[in-house]
Protein backbone atom coordinates (compact mmCIF):
# COMPACT_ATOMS: atom_id res chain seq x y z
CA UNK A 1 0.00 0.00 0.00
CA UNK A 2 1.29 3.45 -0.89
CA UNK A 3 0.52 6.65 0.98
CA UNK A 4 0.94 10.20 -0.24
CA UNK A 5 3.16 12.21 2.11
CA UNK A 6 3.11 15.99 1.91
CA UNK A 7 6.72 17.16 2.52
CA UNK A 8 5.44 20.64 3.42
CA UNK A 9 2.91 19.47 6.00
CA UNK A 10 3.39 21.19 9.36
CA UNK A 11 1.66 20.62 12.68
CA UNK A 12 2.30 23.18 15.42
CA UNK A 13 3.98 21.59 18.44
CA UNK A 14 1.25 22.82 20.78
CA UNK A 15 -1.34 20.63 19.03
CA UNK A 16 0.71 17.42 19.11
CA UNK A 17 0.03 14.86 21.86
CA UNK A 18 3.77 14.39 22.49
CA UNK A 19 4.77 16.25 25.66
CA UNK A 20 8.50 16.64 25.07
CA UNK A 21 10.99 18.76 23.17
CA UNK A 22 13.82 17.18 21.19
CA UNK A 23 17.08 18.50 19.73
CA UNK A 24 16.96 18.96 15.97
CA UNK A 25 20.76 18.69 15.69
CA UNK A 26 23.71 17.81 17.93
CA UNK A 27 25.00 20.62 20.11
CA UNK A 28 25.95 21.80 23.59
CA UNK A 29 23.69 23.21 26.29
CA UNK A 30 24.77 26.79 27.00
CA UNK A 31 22.08 27.76 29.51
CA UNK A 32 19.11 26.05 31.18
CA UNK A 33 16.46 28.65 32.02
CA UNK A 34 13.92 26.42 33.82
CA UNK A 35 13.87 23.60 36.35
CA UNK A 36 11.58 20.67 37.10
CA UNK A 37 8.22 21.86 38.41
CA UNK A 38 8.36 25.32 36.80
CA UNK A 39 5.19 26.64 35.21
CA UNK A 40 5.95 28.03 31.74
CA UNK A 41 4.03 30.07 29.19
CA UNK A 42 3.80 29.36 25.47
CA UNK A 43 6.79 30.95 23.76
CA UNK A 44 8.87 31.25 26.95
CA UNK A 45 12.61 30.55 26.54
CA UNK A 46 13.50 27.23 28.20
CA UNK A 47 17.05 26.44 27.12
CA UNK A 48 19.85 27.80 24.92
CA UNK A 49 21.75 25.35 22.71
CA UNK A 50 24.92 26.01 20.75
CA UNK A 51 24.96 24.16 17.43
CA UNK A 52 26.77 24.89 14.18
CA UNK A 53 28.56 27.85 15.86
CA UNK A 54 25.22 29.54 16.61
CA UNK A 55 23.08 29.84 19.73
CA UNK A 56 19.52 28.54 19.42
CA UNK A 57 16.84 29.41 21.96
CA UNK A 58 14.50 26.52 22.69
CA UNK A 59 11.06 28.02 23.37
CA UNK A 60 8.04 26.38 24.95
CA UNK A 61 5.51 25.22 22.35
CA UNK A 62 2.71 25.52 24.92
CA UNK A 63 1.86 26.55 28.46
CA UNK A 64 2.44 23.86 31.05
CA UNK A 65 4.61 22.43 33.80
CA UNK A 66 8.15 21.14 33.25
CA UNK A 67 8.35 17.47 34.31
CA UNK A 68 12.00 16.87 33.43
CA UNK A 69 15.09 18.73 32.21
CA UNK A 70 17.25 16.06 30.58
CA UNK A 71 20.56 17.93 30.19
CA UNK A 72 22.58 20.28 32.42
CA UNK A 73 24.55 23.31 31.27
CA UNK A 74 27.69 22.30 29.38
CA UNK A 75 26.33 18.88 28.38
CA UNK A 76 26.73 17.62 24.82
CA UNK A 77 23.40 16.75 23.21
CA UNK A 78 22.99 14.25 20.36
CA UNK A 79 20.49 14.86 17.57
CA UNK A 80 16.91 13.82 18.39
CA UNK A 81 17.64 13.68 22.14
CA UNK A 82 14.81 14.65 24.48
CA UNK A 83 15.71 18.02 26.03
CA UNK A 84 12.69 18.73 28.20
CA UNK A 85 9.47 16.95 29.05
CA UNK A 86 6.15 18.48 30.11
CA UNK A 87 3.87 17.10 32.79
CA UNK A 88 0.61 15.98 31.26
CA UNK A 89 -2.33 18.16 32.32
CA UNK A 90 -4.78 16.66 34.78
CA UNK A 91 -7.96 15.36 33.12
Amino acid sequence: MLALVDPFHYEPADTLPDARLTALMPGRVVKVLVKEGDEVAKGQALMILEAMKMEHTIASPRAGTIARVAFAEGALVPADAVLLAFREPAP
